[in-house]
């Protein structure tokens, strides 16, 4: 990728959205399937680092490099995305050369998937499936995430790098007036807490403030 940085803004939504659409473009709307990866005792989660294989076509890598190391941070707008189609290809082993450089991760040697879970020590950790309709204006791309039992959810995302100062006033903006609350985690963490709240609790954006005096 040319340029992995994301900005973006996850929300609960309290309250139907449709008269704010109605001002946007739809663009498509599709089912994802979102298949999480770590270690047995989850080190990449507990250093801010997810590794996920979406819809079984790509195996992606998030996290923001300023908050690696470091424990006491807060979940923010801008991170760093990499994305890698599987199956594994000769063409795209310089993004995995690329990550060893910030992350602790091996290439793998057959360059395979499988032997890529294989020099890691992954498995899988939970699937998060998703409908997710997508609609964009000149400044964002608005993404409704409807899950059939997390709830619904909107993401907006910059459609273009701008300032983290420079979004949250657009976001400020154009969320005046709905009824939202911010998730100030991701999905994963979500699920995390339900299933495993002993691992949730080791990690860095944990969803509620009280939270984080217990861990």
């Amino acid at each position: 990728m040319d340029n992995p940085v994301e900005i973006e803004k996850r929300f609960y939504v309290l309250e139907d959205l449709k008269d704010f659409l109605v001002s946007k473009k739809f663009t498509s709307s599709k089912v994802i399937s979102d298949e999480y990866l770590d270690t047995p005792d989850g080190l990449f989660y507990q250093d801010g680092i997810y590794i996920r294989v979406r819809n079984g076509k790509s195996l992606d890598f998030k996290f923001n490099p300023e908050h690696l190391g470091s424990h006491n941070v807060e979940y923010g707008a801008s991170c760093h995305e990499y994305n890698i189609e599987l199956p594994f290809e000769s063409s795209t082993i310089s993004i995995i050369e690329t990550l060893q450089k910030i992350i602790s991760i091996k290439c793998p040697h057959p360059y395979t998937f499988e032997e890529f879970l294989r020099a890691n020590n992954l498995q899988s950790l939970m699937v998060l499936q998703k409908i997710r309709d997508i609609y964009e204006d000149e400044t964002f791309i608005v993404a409704v995430d409807k899950f059939s039992d997390l709830g619904t959810f909107v993401e907006f995302e910059a459609k273009k790098f701008m300032s983290s100062d420079s979004f949250f006033k657009e976001l400020v903006a154009i969320t005046k007036g709905l009824h939202l609350k911010p998730l100030n985690s991701g999905y994963f963490e979500l699920r995390l807490r339900e299933i495993n709240e002993s691992l949730y609790l080791k990690g860095k954006y944990l969803i509620d403030e009280e939270e984080k005096v217990v861990a």
